[in-house]
Order: C-alpha cells, then sequence, then structure tokens
C-alpha cells in the first residue's frame, strides 16, 4: 500500500515538474522570440546611442527594483510551497510579502526622486527616469513567488505572453522615429500594470486567495525574516548592475548600446537557468536528496548552450543586429564562461544552500564578494572601458561560485558523515 502511495506521489511530482518546465519553456520561448523582433527594430530606429540610455536608465532604476523584491522570489516561494494546503497561511504571506512591496515602492521613489532631480546627468531625461521607474517597479510587484510556490506556472506563462505581446504591438504603434525612444519604459509600464491587475484578479477567482493589507508590525517582522535573502538578491546589483552605470558614467551611450547588445544575448540564453531552477526550486525544498540529478541537469546544460553560442555568435550579430558594430559578437564570444557561472550560482546557492537553512553563509559570500567587487570594478571600468565590464562580470561570478562550491561540498560532506 505505502509503496502505491509513494509511487502516486513520485509520479505526480514528476508531473508537475513537467509541467512547470514546459510552462516556463514556453515563456522563455518567448522571451528568446520577442528580442529578435524588439531589438533590431528598436536599435534600427532609434539608435545604438538612445539604445544605451534606455539601458542606462534601467540599469539605475534596477537597484529600486531588486529592493522592492526584497528576496520574496526565495522566501515567499519557499513558505508558500510548504504551506499550500493551508489556505489562512497562503492569505497571510501573500498579503504581508504583497504590502511590504508596495511600502518598499514609496520608499524607493522619494530616494530615486531626489537623485534622479540632483544630478543633471539625470534631470536632464526625467520623464525617461520616470518612466523607467515606473516600469521597474510594476514588474517588481508581481507575484511571481505566489504561482511558483504553488507551482501553478502555467498563469505566469499566460499573462507574461499576453503583456509581450502587447508590449510589441504598442511598440510597432508608437515608436516610429529616434525622439520615440522616451515612450519606450512607458509602453513596458502599461503591459506591466495589466499583467498585475490580471494577476491579482487570478489569485482572488482562481485561488481564492485575497489580498488584505498588512499590520506595520507584520511588516517589519517580514522585512526582519527576509533580510538575508534580500542581501542575497540584491548584492549581486553591486556589480552585475554596476557594471553597466559605471560603464554609461565613465564611458559613453554608444558605447553602453554595444556592450548591452552583447549582454542582452548572454542574458537570453542564460535564461535557461532561471527555468530549470525556478521549476525545480519547490521539488527539490521537499526533496534535497535529489539535487545530484538537478546538479546533473544544470551542469551539462549550460556547458552546451555556451558552446553553442560561441559557435553561432557571428550568425546571430548578422540576424539580429545588422547595423551595428561587428565587435558585439566578439564581445558575445567574451562573455559567453557567464552562463555556466549563472547556472552554478543557482545550482550551489540559490537551490541547495538556501533550501538547508544556509541563508546566513549564502548572505556573507554574496555581500562581501559583491563589496570587493565593487572595489575593483570602479578602477578597472575606469580605465579598461567595456573590457574591464567583461572582466569584472566574469571574475566576480567565478570567485562566487567557488565559494559556493566549497560550502556545497562540506555540507554534503556533514550530512554524509550524519547518515553514516
Amino acid at each position: 500500500m505505502f509503496d502505491t502511495l509513494s509511487a502516486s506521489y513520485r509520479k505526480k511530482d514528476t508531473k508537475i515538474l513537467i509541467s512547470n518546465f514546459f510552462s516556463l519553456i514556453v515563456l522563455k520561448g518567448f522571451d528568446f522570440i520577442i528580442p529578435l523582433i524588439t531589438f533590431p527594430y528598436i536599435v534600427s530606429v532609434i539608435g545604438l546611442d538612445k539604445f544605451g540610455l534606455i539601458n542606462f536608465s534601467l540599469a539605475f532604476s534596477v537597484y529600486f527594483s531588486a529592493i522592492i523584491q526584497y528576496g520574496f522570489n526565495v522566501t515567499s516561494t519557499r513558505d508558500i510551497a510548504r504551506n499550500r494546503d493551508n489556505k489562512d497561511k497562503l492569505a497571510s504571506i501573500y498579503s504581508v510579502t504583497l504590502t511590504t512591496s508596495l511600502l518598499l515602492v514609496f520608499i524607493c521613489f522619494a530616494f530615486y526622486a531626489l537623485i534622479v532631480l540632483s544630478f543633471d546627468k539625470f534631470s536632464q531625461y526625467q520623464l525617461l527616469y520616470w518612466f523607467t521607474f515606473l516600469s521597474v517597479a510594476l514588474k517588481s510587484l508581481f507575484p511571481i513567488w505566489l504561482f511558483q510556490g504553488l507551482e501553478r506556472m502555467k498563469y505566469i506563462t499566460y499573462l507574461s505572453l499576453i503583456g509581450k505581446i502587447l508590449f510589441l504591438v504598442f511598440l510597432f504603434l508608437v515608436i516610429k522615429e529616434e525622439n520615440d525612444y522616451i515612450y519606450i519604459p512607458l509602453l513596458h509600464s502599461i503591459t506591466a500594470f495589466l499583467t498585475l491587475i490580471a494577476a491579482i484578479l487570478i489569485i482572488s477567482r482562481e485561488f481564492k486567495i485575497t489580498f488584505k493589507l498588512a499590520s506595520l508590525a507584520a511588516v517589519i517582522k517580514q522585512l526582519k525574516y527576509g533580510y538575508n535573502a534580500f542581501i542575497c538578491q540584491f548584492a549581486p546589483n553591486l556589480y552585475a548592475n554596476t557594471a553597466i552605470f559605471a560603464l554609461g558614467l565613465f564611458t559613453n551611450n554608444s558605447t553602453v548600446g554595444i556592450f548591452s547588445a552583447a549582454s542582452k544575448v548572454i542574458d537570453v540564453v542564460g535564461s535557461f537557468a532561471y527555468i530549470l531552477s525556478s521549476t525545480f526550486f519547490p521539488y527539490i525544498s521537499r526533496n534535497i536528496g535529489k539535487h545530484n540529478v538537478f546538479k546533473f541537469i544544470m551542469l551539462f546544460t549550460s556547458v552546451m548552450l555556451m558552446l553553442l553560442l560561441i559557435g553561432t555568435a557571428d550568425l546571430i550579430v548578422s540576424f539580429l543586429f545588422k547595423n551595428v558594430n561587428e565587435n558585439v559578437a566578439f564581445y558575445i564570444r567574451i562573455l559567453s564562461p557567464v552562463i555556466p557561472l549563472i547556472f552554478m550560482q543557482l545550482t550551489f546557492g540559490t537551490n541547495y544552500l538556501m533550501l538547508i537553512g544556509k541563508e546566513q553563509t549564502v548572505k556573507n559570500i554574496t555581500l562581501s564578494v559583491s563589496v570587493i567587487s565593487l572595489v575593483y570594478s570602479i578602477p578597472m571600468i575606469f580605465f579598461y572601458g567595456i573590457y574591464g565590464t567583461i572582466f569584472t562580470l566574469i571574475f566576480t561570478r567565478i570567485i562566487m561560485v567557488s565559494l559556493y562550491y566549497h560550502y556545497y561540498s562540506r555540507s554534503t560532506k556533514e550530512m554524509n558523515n550524519e547518515i553514516n
């Protein structure tokens, strides 16, 4: 009888994993296809200079996005996965998380506005920055953590597809000349708002989970509870995001545009790491013994994707960016090691150490490496420009993955010793 029940649960878990995987594959498939359409069009209409400016404003705004999300993609996803059968607990997690995010939006906007209005580099394009903040704030409020925790990723897929298609339609209708660049983040804001409202309606009507404004005490408790996860999610911005931000400060918009074109391709390919990580995260949180299988899948996939990208870089650039400097393919190849590093960072950090209660370890590694990288990234980018940016991104990830792996190995040995 127990064998039958066990087999039934295994079959159910496998079915859920496959369903979630293909939902995210469809979602990320559109994440791949949409840029194939939008990037060439945007660059051809507004030019590399304005493309770089948009990415510079986004790099600045993403700092605040990381604060608004506050690591909820880890903490709230984990809590919801472990309380999926308790409606009252789900409603409580949902309400407290969303209330906390809303409060952080207002706090972040106050600091954001102060910076934009205080410096000419920002204030001369302030409308662009207002639209960009609105866009990242609305996207940060999207409760993806609830859908992931409940392993109902198909809803994320549907909503994201609708949002991307709407953005595509708006893009071709609105963006007609170089000066229209300012409306690109506004279009992102409109689609983000529509998908957020749709998500809230689905959660209320399909899942019967309602939102109630949480108390200040509950919000403060949530901030304390999620602090380690927040640091782990925010600290990488100190090197990943600062690299683009500093490049914009020390060079020019065109250089940022060229680097952004190369890094966008890396981001699209690297997004497969997040597909696998998000698919397996709830499952591994309940079945940590299956991590070795997950580790093999991540390692094999990352190497294959990196080799594929190296071999097809010229083809990708000629197809995507016909009027762009041919060196973009060269930069893509140099950046390609970032792909397996992203996979390994998620494998040993988010999808292992975070799941066995080692949030403090992950936080310390992430924070210390990020702060150290911030120190050397500024002079590297100042003196070596785009090459300094690439070095910073790769070298910092190597250090971080090495430390994650060290503590992963130590933890697995300790567990094996306890079993024996």
